[in-house]
């Protein structure tokens, strides 16, 4: 027999399943989380459980969490959403040149592309470019002196004509497309030329402000090359104008060649100090 001479009392009944559960130590409840972490599944779809339950134990053993930081992708949903509410205030003048403008433009390229035949005497010249005949007497940069020397010039800017048109019509399609079941054209002009002068006619939406980047570059490159024309005529000592009379010269050259100065001039002024405008409140906001 054995002896119980050193056990004064008698030895605990063995503990159920479900007080062992309930009687823990910390070490073994340590080992159990350890057991826990290395036998969760490592799915995509547990990907979300396994962290905020490795956040848990990690606070208990006393670990420091850092929370992942938000405040980037914040920002980023921030400039996007900006980005594509940008508002434009549409300009009664530039929607009113862009209208007689461009259908001249039109013309005129189509005039000059086509030479020797839109030229007097030509198969195209009438009826549609019948005017030329008289203008190309004016500036012979359109006339035939021009056209026998070789002179590239008109052809040149002809095809700038081209890209400028290009740009400003892709600006007009922006303006219908963004502002369309507006009545953006109605209000533009009643508003403009009523009793209501001064309230802002606007379009917003995404690719709003691409297409003001767009019209400003090409106002910008009219303006520089309606410049450059003239200063090819002042250091030529006036070679293809300077045979007419003041008052030719002054209504059948500086006056319609001056329009594209002064409007694609003002154009630059208003798209410029938009720009400008939506740049300095993103930068203080």
């Amino acid at each position: 027999m054995v002896s119980t001479r050193h056990h004064p009392r008698q030895f605990p009944e063995p503990a159920t399943p479900a007080a062992r559960s309930t009687k823990s130590t910390p070490a073994k409840t340590k080992s159990t989380s350890t057991s826990k972490a290395r036998s969760r599944p490592t799915s995509p779809t547990g990907l979300a459980s396994n962290t905020t339950a490795d956040a848990a134990d990690n606070t208990a053993n006393g670990a420091v969490i850092a929370k992942p930081a938000r405040s980037r992708r914040k920002r980023n949903s921030t400039s996007t959403a900006s980005a594509q509410t940008y508002t434009h205030t549409i300009d009664p003048l530039t929607i009113l040149w862009l209208s007689i403008s461009l259908p001249l433009v039109f013309w005129d390229t189509g005039y000059v592309m086509l030479r020797p035949h839109s030229m007097p005497g030509g198969k195209f010249h009438s009826p549609v470019w019948i005017p030329y005949g008289l203008y190309a007497g004016v500036d012979y940069v359109y006339g035939f002196p021009a056209w026998n020397n070789g002179v590239g010039f008109t052809a040149a800017q002809a095809t700038l004509n081209v890209v400028e048109t290009l740009m400003y019509c892709y600006y007009l399609y922006v303006l219908v497309a963004r502002g369309k079941g507006t009545g953006w054209f109605v209000k533009l002009w009643t508003q403009k030329f009523s009793a209501t002068t001064g309230t802002a006619v606007t379009v917003k939406g995404q690719g709003v402000a691409f297409a003001v980047l767009v019209a400003y570059a090409a106002a910008v490159m009219t303006v520089s090359k309606t410049a450059l024309y003239w200063l090819n005529e002042y250091f030529s000592n006036f070679e293809n104008i300077g045979h007419n009379s003041a008052s030719t010269l002054l209504w059948l050259w500086i006056v319609p060649n001056g329009a594209w100065l002064v409007f694609p001039g003002w154009m630059t002024y208003v798209f410029g100090r938009e720009i400008v405008a939506a740049m300095n409140e993103a930068g203080s906001s």
